[in-house]
């Protein structure tokens, strides 16, 4: 299990990084792709990085070490890419990412950090089945318009702690005006003043 981090500590090379955090089917990779080549940024999946650090599909990881196992992995991962050294990253965190191993704190600590707010009913329609399929924790679930209203009510205290909140139509043009409201600058450029 990765060690607790202090309150006060702060992740070498982290300052900026942007984190997008919400339910599955929120637009977390979508968005966050166009959001770091808006703002001319590395962008990173966690999912991919826990797949390609481990070198297993994150079903295999839950399969064999169930969610526990997946979650300190999970957690080792996201630390070292906010260590990341260079650009600051747009992250897409997986769904349950920030409420476990004190990951929503580090996220905040790391950047800004932007919960996807969408729906339950946008969301289940954005999820057809082989989309489910590939989910382990929709898969398990059975239906699931059911499980994301059941995992919101269990998950929003943590993403509740997002810095940001989009929950109208959380479109390229909405966010990045959102973000520069809050300081958010394109590399190079300094931020508003206030």
């Amino acid at each position: 299990m990765p060690p607790p981090l202090p309150n006060d500590a702060l992740i070498p090379g982290g300052s900026g990084h942007l984190s997008l955090v919400g339910l599955p089917g929120a637009g977390k990779t979508t968005l966050g792709r166009q959001l770091a080549a808006h703002f001319n940024r590395p962008f990173l999946d966690l999912d991919i990085a826990i797949e390609s650090q481990t070198g297993r599909g994150v079903r295999e990881i839950f399969a064999t070490e169930g969610e526990a196992g997946f979650r300190e992995i999970e957690s080792a991962v996201l630390r070292r890419a906010l260590a990341h050294v260079g650009a600051p990253l747009v992250l897409a965190t997986g769904g349950g990412t920030p409420c476990f191993h004190d990951n929503m704190a580090l996220l905040n600590q790391a950047g800004h950090t932007l919960w996807l707010d969408v729906p339950v009913a946008v969301l289940a329609a954005r999820l057809p089945p082989e989309e489910v399929a590939k989910r382990p924790l929709l898969a398990a679930a059975g239906g699931a318009e059911a499980w994301l209203r059941e995992t919101l009510t269990a998950r929003m205290k943590f993403y509740a702690q997002a810095r940001l909140r989009c929950s109208a139509a959380c479109t390229l043009p909405a966010v990045v005006a959102q973000l520069a409201g809050a300081g958010f600058a394109l590399p190079g450029t300094l931020p508003p003043a206030s």
